[in-house]
């Protein structure tokens, strides 16, 4: 008898955490898709031309544009910057973030390295804009993300 109390309380539990996981990954899906039907601004083509597309439409080159309150929907390198912070408590930051865009050329002394004078301009996805707005160019959709690639190492 209890042998059987045993087995029946194991299979219990492993119901109930099968069950847990089940309704844990529906969520999951729940959220990714609501994330991938909200729409982002974005320019393309030769002209720059603006136009909101769903961010599951979204490819590696494009330019969008972030502002405060906006959820960034692919990792970016920023380009184009006003007062930017950015909440990134998903990768183990407990604080905002200033961003910068960091200039492709040489600085006045001719430091081919400016990256020590604006050491941070990227936006990883799942981030939330704090403060500002800004451009940046797509350089990692789905799960070539950082957010995926974490995910993958656990």
């Amino acid at each position: 008898m209890e042998t059987l109390t045993i087995y029946a309380g194991a299979v219990l539990a492993t119901l109930i955490a099968a069950w847990a996981e089940h309704k844990q990954e529906r969520q999951f899906l729940k959220i990714k898709d609501e994330v991938n039907n909200t729409s982002v601004t974005v320019y393309r083509g030769q002209y720059g031309t603006e136009s909101e597309i769903l961010v599951s439409d979204l490819v590696v080159g494009d330019v969008i544009s972030v502002q405060q309150g906006d959820i960034v929907p692919a990792d970016c390198i920023l380009i184009e910057e006003m007062n930017i912070s950015v909440d990134e408590s998903k990768y183990g930051n407990s604080r905002a973030v200033e961003k910068e865009p960091s200039a492709l050329t040489m600085g006045d002394d001719d430091e081919p390295d400016n990256h020590k004078k604006n050491p941070d301009n990227c936006l990883l996805t799942g981030s939330m804009i704090m403060s500002g707005g800004g451009r940046a160019v797509v350089c990692a959709v789905g799960e070539n993300t950082a957010i995926s690639q974490l995910g993958h190492s656990n």
